[in-house]
């Protein structure tokens, strides 16, 4: 029998999951990471239940992308930006929860924005 060296290129390397509880794995795969959470299923009788994910951080054409549909649909295009930039391995579980939670990625998506300096906390007066 023949033996067969695979050599692993780049892009499976790229593509590779990492676990999500190295940190450092993380970092090493996404460069800067962002964690954001959030408390669902909140009500008078329950703390609700905490969920957090992982988000590389979002590149100039990502930001441009939400830009430019963000004023046909909100929603939406908030969806997608945080779809661009989940970490690949909470992209599937992320889906689901939105599903549960329809305004889950608006609210993690308006974190992630003021991550990248697009917040509401800006100071103006006139001198």
């Amino acid at each position: 029998m023949e033996s067969k060296i695979t050599e692993i290129t780049a892009a499976q390397k790229e593509n590779a999951m990492v676990d999500l509880s190295d940190i450092s794995a993380v970092k090493a795969k996404y460069g800067e990471v962002y964690e954001i959470g959030t408390v669902v299923d909140e009500d008078d009788e329950s703390e609700g239940r905490k969920i957090s994910f992982y988000f590389r951080k979002p590149t100039v054409a990502s930001f441009n992308r939400y830009l430019k549909t963000a004023g046909k649909n909100m929603a939406a295009s908030t969806t997608a930006f945080v779809m661009d930039n989940i970490v690949d391995e909470q992209g599937d579980v992320f889906k689901k929860e939105c599903e549960k939670y329809p305004g889950l990625a608006l609210g993690l998506g308006t974190k992630l924005l003021s991550a990248i300096g697009l917040g509401d906390n800006v100071n103006f007066r006139k001198l």
